[in-house]
């Protein structure tokens, strides 16, 4: 296949997987924290405003304030289509960063990038509510391209040994940014640096090596962290958190929960991780991952890191295992590069490795298609009762029965059925929508039994 042919159908496999996103994206319905910050940056007089918000989201809530001024942006706009249309792009940004990261790669590598996309597509438990959510998307998706394109341009400026006084500012902004974005994951972005840190002080067990950029991108990052961290909403909301235990018990059963998280929604992902460690150290040798693909062991332990993190938390969601879920996915598509193009050139191995993508591709277009089908109907349920209640409105009456989804249509792809309505009136989504549409209660009934629309 000529270089220029491969560029075409390269180009044309990422210009697919945007597509494939927007019409996602699109067809997922505001939902949730969707519609509580859109009523609160609705009462923002200017766009400067959305500023103070976030300020007091800060002090009472959460300091993710890189997260949900991106929302509270995206809100401001009332254009649905706008985000769709970013939020496709950046989650192709993603998949180009992960392929960024895989440094066996040929020019142009389809191969590589159609396992990345499969990888995002079909291996991500997270997807519905860091992907296709708005709130969950700015609070997960975008912040893990800031902080995945971080560790992407370190890695690139430490390979060409970069010095300019540009990189030293540029890399501090980007630091702060990527060590403000997500509690535990910014963590690992911090640990990364070190990581890198220390591999130059140990080549002469000096700091010689150690460029200005990579000082100043840490001090960048811990200094986000620690805006990040301190926000006196996090304290707010600690304390506030109940568990069932105290003190080491905690401790134990949080690590506890991570690990069956990480058997139940990631033991497929760290399966391959250890299949392709045990081939590279078959073919390469004593110490053949370290020496021949160092990257795939860095994010390897990233991976392990950033989830571990998380005994930290008194209640960590799956969500927050998002940032967590790149490091090994990066780490893979970094063992499946050197095995594809380095490691492995017998044309069992390489017709293996080309069936192996060629079939989840396929089978990722069935999955598109028939959960497409899905999150359409899911759409027209969304539309047709928030057309319902917005007319219900202008009346008098001001508890109103509305529809709840039809149980046969819930998709991994979609977190409706987590953000729908229910028959309890003083539920707080139900609460939530309410004040919404300008109601005082809301009440789910069965939509079988509907017959108003």
């Amino acid at each position: 296949m000529s270089e220029n042919l491969r560029k075409r159908l390269f180009q044309l496999t990422v210009f697919a997987n945007f597509i494939m996103v927007f019409i996602y994206q699109y067809l997922t319905p505001n939902m949730s924290d969707d519609v509580i910050y859109y009523d609160k940056v609705a009462q923002a007089g200017s766009f400067f405003d959305l500023f103070a918000q976030e300020y007091e989201h800060y002090i009472a809530h959460t300091g993710r304030s890189i997260a949900h001024i991106i929302l509270r942006i995206f809100l401001y706009t009332d254009n649905k289509i706008l985000f769709d249309i970013v939020a496709a792009v950046v989650f192709v940004l993603i998949s180009v960063l992960i392929y960024l990261n895989v440094d066996h790669r040929k020019k142009y590598d389809i191969r590589i990038y159609a396992a990345i996309a499969v990888l995002l597509w079909l291996f991500d438990p997270t997807i519905a509510n860091s992907v296709f959510w708005e709130t969950g998307a700015c609070n997960y998706m975008f912040t893990g391209c800031i902080m995945l394109g971080f560790i992407t341009l370190f890695r690139k400026y430490a390979a060409e040994d970069k010095k300019s006084i540009g990189a030293v500012i540029g890399m501090f902004f980007f630091g702060l940014f990527a060590g403000w974005c997500n509690e535990n994951t910014s963590g690992g972005v911090i640990l990364f640096i070190l990581i890198m840190i220390f591999a130059r002080w140990r080549e002469n067990k000096n700091f010689s090596k150690v460029k200005p950029w990579m000082a100043s991108g840490l001090a960048g990052a811990v200094i986000g962290f620690m805006l990040l961290i301190m926000s006196p909403g996090n304290f707010n909301r600690a304390e506030i958190t109940d568990e069932a235990h105290t003190g080491l018990l905690a401790l134990m059963a949080r690590f506890l929960k991570i690990t069956l998280n990480i058997k139940n929604y990631y033991l497929v992902l760290v399966l391959v991780f250890i299949v392709i460690a045990i081939a590279i150290l078959y073919r390469g040798g004593k110490g053949a991952l370290l020496q021949k693909v160092p990257g795939m062991a860095l994010f390897g332990f990233l991976f392990l890191a950033t989830c571990y993190a998380l005994i930290a938390v008194p209640d960590s969601q799956l969500r927050t295992y998002y940032g967590a879920g790149l490091f090994l996915m990066t780490a893979i598509a970094m063992g499946i590069g050197w095995i594809a193009n380095e490691g492995f050139k017998e044309d069992l191995v390489q017709i293996i490795a080309t069936s192996v993508v060629t079939v989840f591709g396929i089978l990722l277009i069935f999955t598109y298609i028939e959960e497409g089908a899905n999150l359409a109907r899911i759409k027209r349920e969304f539309d047709e009762r928030d057309a319902y209640l917005t007319e219900m409105a202008k009346g008098e009456e001001k508890v109103i029965e509305a529809p709840m989804l039809r149980p046969e249509w819930e998709t991994r792809f979609s977190m409706a059925y987590d953000s729908d309505i229910t028959e309890d009136k003083f539920f707080w989504l139900n609460i939530s929508y309410a004040e919404h549409y300008g109601l005082w209660y809301i009440i789910g009934v069965d939509r079988d039994t509907w017959t108003a629309y």
